[in-house]
This record gives structure tokens, sequence and C-alpha cells, in this order.
């Protein structure tokens, strides 16, 4: 549990945390705010997301290499996009087919009758594979980050599961309060109006953040226990 609350006091660890986390909340503000766009807003939206996202990689990286330092200083914004641009890959791999089942399934439920039947079946088996892919990403990360930012090397999920079952216990907690907090942000972002939005979009911004923290130090621990 040291390991979490470390985590979850990180994001305001640094004196000049302030300017830094605003900064990485209006990015995702504005990101979310571009997808109202007709068409064309959902892919600008996502090029915005790519900041924060390789801010908070960034973040994960560092912890990895048992580099503990506070928040870094927004820069090389170049470096930031195209990194973040490679973990939204892995992203996408890893929730490409739960997300797949996932609208199969919910196309079907509309039609109603027997097709909503098989549908419901879709729907709890997309969300299924997609609580496995959340399980096994964090250590998906770290094995991208240290074997050289390889693709294939998030991707290897022998060597992954063999990681994750080192430190097991503290992954799942660690798994599980990541959870909680993202559907608690999702509460908050469809019982608000308008406001739910922004406060979705810091609040996910912390909770990179603090996961970075969190999954950079539990996936260090597992890559120096011998197997």
């Amino acid at each position: 549990m040291g390991n979490l609350e470390k985590a979850l006091k990180y994001p305001f660890a640094d004196k000049v945390w302030g300017p830094k986390f605003v900064l990485g909340g209006i990015l995702n503000v504005a990101g979310m705010a571009l997808g109202f766009i007709p068409y064309i807003g959902f892919i600008f939206g996502l090029l915005f997301s790519f900041f924060p996202l390789g801010y908070s990689y960034k973040i994960f990286r560092d912890h990895l290499r048992g580099k503990e330092d506070p928040l870094p200083n927004w820069g090389e914004w170049g470096d930031l996009f195209s990194r973040g641009f490679f973990v939204f890959l892995i992203i996408l791999g890893y929730w490409i087919i739960p997300g797949f089942l996932y609208w199969l399934g919910f196309a079907l439920w509309q039609g109603g009758g027997f097709s909503a039947f098989v549908g419901v079946l879709f729907l709890i088996l997309g969300m299924g594979i997609g609580l496995v892919a959340f399980f096994l990403l964090p250590m998906a990360l770290a094995f991208y980050a240290l074997e050289g930012e390889l693709l294939s090397a998030a991707f290897r999920w022998n060597g992954i599961v063999e990681k994750i079952w080192l430190v097991q216990r503290e992954y799942f907690l660690g798994w599980l309060a990541g959870l909680v907090l993202f559907l608690a942000l999702l509460f908050i972002r469809t019982q608000f109006l308008y406001i739910g939005w922004i406060l979705f979009s810091f609040g996910f911004f912390y909770l990179s953040l603090s996961l970075a923290c969190l999954f950079g130090n539990i996936c260090r621990e597992g890559g120096s226990e011998k197997a």
C-alpha cells in the first residue's frame, strides 16, 4: 500500500506542481472540446491527447528506471507527441478486440428479440476481455519502455504475465485502485453537465500521473525479481 499512497500524492509533491498540472488538464479539456466538432473533431481531439499521454509515459519510464523526480517541465513537444502516439498504438492494440465485441454487442442488443440476447453475451465478453487488457497494459508498457521501445515488446504476453506474477499483490491493488477511480470519473462526467467534462479531463490527467508513478515503481520491482 506504500506505493499506492505515494503515487496518489505524487502529482502534488512538486513545489511548483500547479502550472504543470493545469497545463496537462487544459490539453485534455481542449482535446475533448475539439471532439465535439462534427466529422473531423475526433481526429484533432485525438492529436491533442498525445501530448498529455506522452507526458505521463515519460513519468512512467523515469520511475521504471528508478528516477523518482517531481513532475517534469513541459517541453520537447515533438518528443511528447511522438511518444504519446506510440503509446496510443499500444493501447489501441489491446483494446481493439474488446472494443469491437462491445460495439457488436451493443448493435445486436438494439435489434431486440434473440439478437438482443446474443448482444448481451457479446457485451459481457467485450467487457471481460477489456478488463483483462486493462490489467495487462501497464506491464506491457514496461516491456515496451525497457526493450528499446519496440512495439512488438508490448505484446509478449507470456513474459508480461510472468512478470506480473512476481508482483501480483501490489499490481492487482494498483489495477483495482485505477479501475475504481476511473469509474468514479466516468460517473462525474455523466452526472454533471458541462462541468463534468472539465472535472473528468483534469481528473483523468491526475489519474494518469498517479498510475504512471505507481506502475513505474511496481513494474521496476517486478523486473528486479529473479524468475
